[in-house]
């Protein structure tokens, strides 16, 4: 989903979900309870896609007017891209039949999953017909190649309101298919980030349990596509603890032997937007050199927000604010957990074998954020910030995610309409809100939907991928550091050692435990 908030800062209702989607669940309510949804539903998304335009047209045209939609959604914000929100819709609608529903009206997730599409759809650098071949493999779960590759699909969504992700069918067939890639082109985003816990693995686990997912992260890399996590946990430059996280997955990249062309696209960004590496060539990761001649923090220093015009002083007054939010929280509602403080971030976790109830971590996130806009005579800190609520703890980190995309976005060179951002945490409390402001956005809410979203973004893009059942099982292994493929020469004692170690490791403070 492409619109956001302008607010640097996000004080909002505990829990609102986006205004936008509810006022279309509105919308779409008086159709359905007259029974008429299969014949007006689609003209109603394209009256959705009218208005957005609309929108997108006069926050362009500097006339500081609000839109017909603003009117109707006061908390609209912006949109990066047009939305094919019909289009999206009649896709959806003839794959899960909404539209014959009789008791069971639209839902929110539901929405959200035609935002998402139509957001991957308008993702596309060629337009392609539809429905084309792409959206009938879409609709039934399989594709075909354009070229003599075998390919093999999961068919499936892995949510409720999607069919399961067990039916994966393979085709052997050249068919000579129209596709969207365009001159050999990715007809896609050029640039995708993903946050880490909940998106890309298990919330406090790590990458050694999705052959699909790593297979797709693979794919991208192999078409051109640059692959960055911008993850909150802040290790600073210890490289091997965000190893430990991502063990599966570069030892996954190795065995696929990626060259080093595409290894270099691999990024991760620690620390919201404090700590920033690229993928090697050794399959490691290696810190970006901050300061000097090619130096991110060197280039990016024109962006207002870019942590290399951050004042120490004003580091140190923001987290002593958080912290003393986040201690008033612990008396006043005695809650059982304890504060810890890092470099650029402050955060409340649970003592050990606690569980903090979900109220008092929200309760919590909101009283740093009013303590927090309270600074300075009410006008907030002088430098971005994030609150959040992680799922089991909560953290404020100096800067966030909308400052992690827009450095990535100005040193890679890569446009934000050609960047796109998934993530699970975009209510207020969550850290991936603030990716709204700077580039279209996905909201998933597993891993799971993470794998979906990558697999129909490679169909619309015309993506001719291999996964097979042989493949499937041989990658399991791989991500759990079990397996020495015969092909490779590359050592996986030491990547089978740190899957080991990363289950012992305190994933609140980055402290190894290993045996």
């Amino acid at each position: 989903m492409s619109f956001s908030s302008r607010r640097r800062n996000y004080l909002l209702t505990p829990h609102r979900r986006d205004g936008l989607v509810e006022w279309m669940k509105q919308m779409l309510t008086h159709s359905f309870v007259l029974d008429c949804l299969e014949d007006t539903g689609a003209d109603t998304f394209a009256h959705f896609e009218v208005l957005i335009e609309e929108h997108r047209i006069v926050q362009d045209d500097g006339s500081g007017r609000p839109s017909r939609l603003k009117h109707l959604v006061p908390t609209v914000g912006t949109f990066h891209t047009p939305l094919p929100l019909r289009q999206a819709y009649e896709l959806y609608n003839q794959k899960h039949r909404l539209s014959k529903r009789k008791h069971i009206q639209i839902s929110f997730n539901e929405l959200r999953h035609i935002l998402n599409l139509a957001q991957i759809l308008a993702m596309r650098k060629v337009e392609v017909e539809i429905p084309s071949i792409v959206a009938e493999n879409w609709l039934h779960g399989s594709i075909r190649s354009s070229s003599n590759a075998a390919i093999t699909n999961s068919s499936g969504d892995s949510t409720a309101n999607m069919t399961s992700d067990e039916s994966e069918t393979q085709s052997h067939h050249d068919t000579g298919d129209q596709t969207c890639l365009s001159n050999g082109q990715f007809n896609g985003p050029r640039m995708i980030t993903f946050d880490g816990d909940q998106t890309l693995y298990s919330d406090g686990s790590n990458f050694d349990s999705n052959p699909r997912l790593a297979s797709y992260l693979c794919q991208l890399l192999k078409h051109g596509v640059i692959v960055a996590i911008v993850t909150a946990a802040g290790y600073e430059y210890n490289v091997e603890k965000y190893e430990f996280r991502l063990s599966g997955l570069l030892n996954y990249f190795k065995a696929k032997k990626l060259t080093a062309e595409e290894c270099e696209r691999f990024m991760l960004f620690g620390g919201e937007c404090n700590y920033l590496f690229h993928l090697g060539s050794d399959f490691h990761l290696h810190p970006v050199r901050e300061y000097g001649r090619g130096g991110w923090l060197t280039s990016t220093k024109f962006l207002a927000d870019s942590p290399a015009n951050w004042n120490e002083d004003d580091i140190t007054s923001l987290l002593d604010a958080a912290e003393a939010a986040i201690t008033e929280s612990i008396d006043d509602m005695q809650i059982r957990g304890r504060v810890i403080r890092k470099k650029r971030a402050v955060g409340l976790i649970p003592n050990f074998g606690r569980v903090i109830t979900r109220e008092a971590l929200d309760e919590t996130v909101l009283r740093c954020q009013a303590q927090l806009q309270m600074m300075n005579k009410g006008t907030g800190p002088q430098i971005p910030f994030c609150a959040f609520n992680g799922g089991r703890d909560v953290w404020v980190d100096v800067g966030n995610k909308r400052v992690a995309v827009e450095i990535l976005g100005s040193y890679l060179g890569v446009d934000a309409t050609e960047t796109l951002h998934i993530g699970d945490q975009f209510l207020n409390t969550g850290n991936d809100y603030a990716a709204r402001d700077i580039c279209p956005c996905i909201w998933i809410t597993s891993p799971d939907e993470t794998t979906y979203i990558l697999k129909t973004i490679l169909r619309f893009a015309g993506a001719n991928y291999v996964v097979d059942e042989d493949e499937k099982e041989e990658a399991k292994l791989i991500l759990s550091g079990n397996i020495k493929p015969v092909s490779s020469t590359v050592d996986f004692g030491e990547v089978e050692r740190r899957v080991q170690a990363v289950q012992e490791m305190d994933v609140f403070t980055g402290e190894l435990i290993v045996k």
